[in-house]
């Protein structure tokens, strides 16, 4: 469970951009406010670190599955009905050359 420190860093700079600077610098900072004791700091940095890079992961599911849904919606060919046309295509070619 975050702390509403971290909420409030996650919050602060977004978690999806966390890369491991941004984080060491925000944690640095907080660290030199006293809001973080020194032995904790890398801890934090991991974990925001993690959470960024499992945000980023379930984005990019969200946006892949909400753009399979609107193609389908439009009703366009997809690589795969494409591919089985191809292959179609390939054996009545051959079919047709013998």
């Amino acid at each position: 469970m975050t702390t509403i420190l971290e909420r409030g860093i996650l919050a602060s700079i977004g978690l999806i951009s966390v890369t491991r600077d941004k984080a060491k610098e925000i944690v640095d900072e907080l660290v030199k406010e006293g809001e973080v004791r020194r032995e904790d700091a890398k801890k934090l940095i991991d974990k925001l670190v993690k959470q960024g890079s499992e945000e980023r992961d379930a984005m990019r599911d969200l946006v892949s599955k909400e753009v399979e849904k609107s193609l389908d919606k439009l009703n366009l060919a997809t690589k795969k009905d494409i591919e089985a046309l191809e292959k179609k295509l390939d054996k009545l070619t051959k079919a047709k050359a013998e």
